[in-house]
Formats: structure tokens, sequence, C-alpha cells
């Protein structure tokens, strides 16, 4: 196999674990539109993971696409076919008839899914799941080293590591490869900044004061209302990712008081939320 395929195929199996671990995102919510999202993505996942072993193995589609049971049917050595099978009658129940899975349903393909995904990665692929670095689909350098960095940490089980260096990296992403304040101090000029405002961000605002025995409480309050303003609009870029956010932040601030089991989840909720956010602004061109 030459290396371009090679990567190819490794590149789709990276989308599909993406695909599963925004599954796995929903799912911990439990509320009832969550639990539907998750069961989609868990089966697009199994489906996309179905198609990289068609395409492996040189299998054609009968007609103009491959459907589910086609490529289960064609694949016999595949494990769990049919908890894999169950898993998209779910899936087809939700889709169709507006059926909303119960939160033990969600659990258990939850667990088969990412078994049939570590078997199908070790047995025909010959990569192991965990080898499998979302950082891959990252394109900024330096955000992508420092991202596998994160991944092999957890790999290995350093999981109090691995949060923070998920958290050296959105600080980096944040701060030096997407400017995202700055952005978002642009977005305030533009959408109803006042005069005053405006006059206030400027920055040649503290020249006329520098004499003046209050300079220094002056260059304070600009500095903490351009900290404001930039807290206040750079939030939206968080979009759907704000409470992961919180979440994350709650969770470095807390970490020498959490359990060794604790740390482990969250090692994997931080890892997932930052390498999200990364790969969204990518998609919005706010990377260099």
């Amino acid at each position: 196999m030459d290396e371009e395929t090679k990567n190819s195929e490794t590149v789709r199996l990276v989308l599909a674990k993406s695909l599963y671990l925004h599954g796995c995102t929903h799912a911990s919510r439990t509320d009832s539109v969550s639990r539907m999202l998750a069961i989609h993505h868990f089966d697009n996942a199994v489906e996309m993971v179905l198609k990289s072993v068609a395409t492996k193995r040189g299998i054609e589609p009968k007609g103009k696409y491959f459907y589910f049971d086609e490529l289960l049917n064609k694949k016999n050595e595949l494990p769990l076919k049919q908890p894999m099978r169950d898993l998209h009658k779910v899936r087809n129940s939700v889709q169709h008839q507006g059926d909303i899975p119960s939160v033990e349903t969600i659990i258990k393909y939850k667990g088969y899914v990412e078994d049939f995904f570590k078997q199908v990665c070790g047995e025909i692929f010959n990569i192991a799941y965990t080898e499998l670095y979302l950082s891959t689909l990252i394109e900024n350098d330096n955000l992508r080293e420092q991202m596998l960095k994160a991944e092999e940490t957890l790999s290995v089980g350093n999981f109090k590591q691995c949060i923070e260096l998920c958290d050296d990296v959105l600080t980096s992403a944040t701060f030096e490869e997407a400017d995202i304040f700055h952005s978002a101090g642009m977005l305030t000029g533009y959408w109803g900044a006042s005069k005053e405002l405006q006059t206030v961000l400027r920055e040649d605002y503290l020249e006329k004061y520098k004499e003046k025995d209050y300079h220094e409480l002056a260059k304070e309050l600009r500095g903490a209302i351009l900290q404001w303003g930039q807290a206040t609009t750079g939030m939206q870029f968080l979009d759907e990712y704000r409470m992961a956010f919180l979440k994350h932040r709650e969770i470095v601030e807390m970490l020498e008081n959490l359990s060794d089991e604790e740390i482990k989840d969250n090692a994997k909720f931080s890892l997932n939320f930052v390498t999200s956010l990364i790969l969204k602004w990518q998609e919005e061109g706010l990377l260099n």
C-alpha cells in the first residue's frame, strides 16, 4: 500500500472517530434531543468505518451507493455484526418514526460501537484505535504538534498532564494562532460601539492624560474596559462550546482536588473539547 492511500485511510478513520466522540458528547447530556443525536452519530460512525473497510477490500456497491446491510453482509469477518445491525434499526426508528432511545440504549450502543471500532482498526487496518489522533485534522503545525502531545499523554495514562497540555493549547490558539480577542474587538467596533467607547479603546487615548495625576487610573480603567469588551464579544466565537469551555475551566481550576478517576474522565472531555473548538475555528478561517 502506498503512503498516500494509507494516509487517506487514516484520515477517514479519524473522521469516523470524531463522529463517534461527538456522539459520546451528546450521550453525556441525557436529554431527548441529545439521545437522538447520539444514536445518529454512532450509526454514522459505524457506516463510515464499514465503507472504509469496503474501500480497503476493493468491494464495489451493487448500485450507485452502498446500503448498510450490504456493507455488513459482504464482510463476514466483521465483529459485532448483530449489535451494529440492531443499532442501525434503532437509528431508523429515531429518524423515521421519531422514537426517542432510552438512556440505557445509548449507554449500550456507546460501548458496542467503541468495541467494534477498536476491533476493526486492529484486525483490518492494523492501527490501534487510540492512535487515531484527531489532531491529524488540524492544519496549523504548532497547534497540531501540541495537541498530538496531549493525545499521547492521554494514551499512556498521564491524565493530569493531558488536561494541562489541553489548557496550554487553548491559550495558544486563543491568543497566538487565532487572536480571538482582537477579532472580537473588531466586531465590537463594527456592531454598535459608541463613539465614546471607540475613543477609549484607541491606542493613543492615554496620550492626553500622561501628564495628569490620574494617568495610572485612566490606564487601569481603559484596560478594564478593553478586557470586558473582549471577554463579552469573545464568547461568541465559542458558539455551542460555551458550556464546554466553562466546564473545562472548572476542571483546570479544581484539578488538584479531583480524584484519579475524575481526572481520567475529565481528561477525555478536555481533549475532545479543545480539539473540536480548534477545528471549528479552523473551519471559520480564524487560525493563522
